[in-house]
């Protein structure tokens, strides 16, 4: 017991030498990366889809901190969501119609963290990171198709394409403004080199009171709270 004692003691002392000597260095860096979003709009019949995202981030090491930093970026990223169903067309009772329902959200959005980087020797190193984030929709359509046993109803592509974020009473659409709460993880190599997964949960909820109250009074259930959610996976360069 007292051997297992003291090489404890000696590990946890040694480890802590290490990680003085290896200390992130206090100051400015910053960061360039790309990658990809597995995203999601909660609280609705949308389904997830694939997105872009790509960003610039500052990190400031705070001076005798052993690693705490604060973050401030600037990204641009794609969320939104996808729906299908199939249903027996009313008309005959035999038709098979198929609809998808497809929407592309993007965002300039602009996280502050503050996080904690440790690192094991010169050329490796972790760090985590915890935040809000402010974000305001730039772009982005709602596109919806209507498939009759392979025979498209609805030729004009423009009659099934809106503007997602365009005030409506009939088309589904969303506010321009979203905050939320979003974390990253992430190693790094030679200083330079970085592999990151983050996660983003809005607390907007993105329906326009104009569309909520226009479905409320055609007779349509009350809408769920739609908030965004995002996992990203990126490729990131320090310099």
């Amino acid at each position: 017991m007292k051997k297992l004692l003291i090489i404890t003691i000696v590990s946890f002392i040694t480890c802590n030498a290490m990680a003085l000597e290896f200390e992130p260095q206090e100051g400015f860096t910053n960061m360039v990366f790309l990658g990809m979003n597995a995203t999601n709009v909660r609280n609705s019949d949308f389904d997830g889809k694939i997105g872009g995202v790509m960003g610039f981030r500052t990190d400031y090491i705070l001076p005798k901190a052993h690693g705490t930093y604060i973050t401030l970026g600037i990204d641009w990223t794609m969320k939104g969501g996808k729906a299908s169903r199939t249903e027996i067309d009313p008309l005959d009772g035999v038709t098979e119609q198929k609809s998808t329902a497809k929407t592309n959200l993007h965002y300039v959005e602009i996280p502050l963290r503050v996080g904690f980087r440790y690192n094991f020797n010169k050329h490796i190193g972790v760090y985590g990171e915890v935040g809000p984030y402010f974000a305001i929709g730039v772009g982005g359509k709602h596109k919806y198709e209507v498939d009759a046993d392979g025979a498209q109803w609805g030729d004009v592509e423009d009659a099934n394409t809106w503007k997602a974020f365009k005030k409506s009473t009939v088309n589904a659409n969303f506010q321009r403004w979203d905050t939320g709460l979003g974390f990253r993880v992430g190693t790094e190599y030679n200083q330079h080199y970085n592999l990151m997964l983050g996660c983003d949960w809005g607390f907007t909820d993105m329906w326009r009171d104009s569309y909520r109250d226009a479905m409320w009074s055609a007779g349509t259930p009350i809408l769920g709270k739609a908030k965004n959610f995002n996992f990203t996976l990126a490729f990131g360069f320090r310099f």
